[in-house]
Parts: structure tokens; sequence; C-alpha cells
């Protein structure tokens, strides 16, 4: 797979959070990017040279072939240097994304594929986002949010989305982690938020806002 500098790929994996495969308005990507559109529209227009971006008059830019191969790749390295800070580390969760948007940009293909062996091949991250596989394919995604579930529903979490360091800072001090288990008591009428009742009988009570970022399977 060819070099590519940071700025690129951050371009890419943009894109691809913006709309996969689908085209993305060249709006949305500056903002997504933090750019200014001529420096956006010149970005494009690089990629563009490479092959690994389309653009399409009057709608925006999409990824071609190419580029969603890199961009699963990049997505790849950036989850597996997740887990490994977490696992072999022992960062928090909460810790490991701004380090793991440094490390993701490390261009040896060697390297990332002896740390997937290194880590037994983990089919989804600390966060539980599914990691993307040698031969691009991605495993499911599992799970889906709290606030999807009815009252009297036994759950157990198995994904939380990144929503900031405050939002995994207070899943700490809840205590709330993947693989625990909970009983969804009650939801609220007045600001949907949910009371949740732990293994051990204890109760509190989740913001929609919080609940909306945390995926769970009914048990």
């Amino acid at each position: 797979m060819n070099n590519h500098t940071e700025s690129e790929e951050n371009y890419i994996k943009a894109l691809y959070h913006l709309g996969g495969d689908d085209v993305v308005a060249s709006g949305a990507l500056a903002n997504r990017v933090g750019a200014k559109g001529p420096s956006a529209t010149q970005a494009v227009r690089r990629l563009a040279s490479k092959g690994l971006v389309e653009v399409i008059p009057y709608k925006g830019v999409k990824l071609t072939l190419d580029g969603l191969t890199l961009a699963k790749h990049i997505l790849r390295k950036h989850r597996l240097w997740e887990t490994f800070l977490v696992e072999k580390l022992g960062f928090g969760w909460e810790e490991v994304h701004p380090l793991a948007e440094q490390l993701e940009h490390i261009q040896s293909h060697e390297l990332v594929e002896k740390l997937a062996e290194y880590l037994d091949s983990p089919v989804h991250d600390p966060h539980g986002d599914p990691i993307p596989q040698a031969d691009g394919k991605i495993p499911p995604a599992i799970g889906k949010p709290l606030q999807q579930f009815s009252e009297g529903s036994t759950l157990k979490v198995v994904r939380v989305e990144d929503a900031g360091t405050d939002f995994f800072t207070q899943l700490d001090h809840l205590e709330i982690s993947l693989g625990k288990e909970y009983t969804l008591i009650s939801i609220s009428s007045f600001d949907s938020s949910l009371q949740l009742n732990t293994e051990s009988g204890e109760s509190f009570w989740l913001s929609h806002s919080m609940s909306s970022n945390i995926y769970a399977i009914a048990l």
C-alpha cells in the first residue's frame, strides 16, 4: 500500500466516517477535518489525482474502491493500537483515542500485522467497535442503544461510542464497562433518562445523551 501523508489519511478517514462509500458534501468534509473551504478543495484534488476519491459535480466527493480500502486499513490500525494500549500497556479506555490518532499513521504494514498477531487477532476494540480484518472485511457491530430497550429489559453492555473524555470519566464513575449486566427499571417521560439496576441491586440514572452512546444486547 502506497505511503500517504497524515493529512491525506485524515481526509480519507473523515470521508469514511461521514459517508462510507456514499457521497459526502464538501462542506461537511471541511467541517469534519477543521479546514477552510479552499484548503479542503485542494486536498480533495490531491486525493483525486491519486485515485482515492471521486468528485461528483454539484454533490460532493466519495471514496473510490482504493480510497475505501485505505480507510479500512487506517481504521484497522487505529483500533488495533487502542486494543494494544488498553490490554498490554494498561491505559484507560478514555485515554487511548488521541494516542491511536497518532499511531494510526505509522506506515509499516508488517508492523500492523505483527501487532494483530500479538493481540491474537482481536475482532473488537476496547470500546466494542469492530476491527476491520486484514482482508478488509468488517465484523458486524453488535448491540443497540440503551434508549431502544423497554422497561423491564435485562441487558449486557457490549459497545460504547467515543463521546469524549468527560463521557468516559462518567462511565468510570458509574462503573459501567463492557460485559456488565443491568436491568432497565424506568424510562422518564420528561427527559427520556433511564433508571438502571446493577446486578447487586444498586440503582442509578443515565441521561438521554449518555444512554444514546451506550450499546447493549438483551439477555
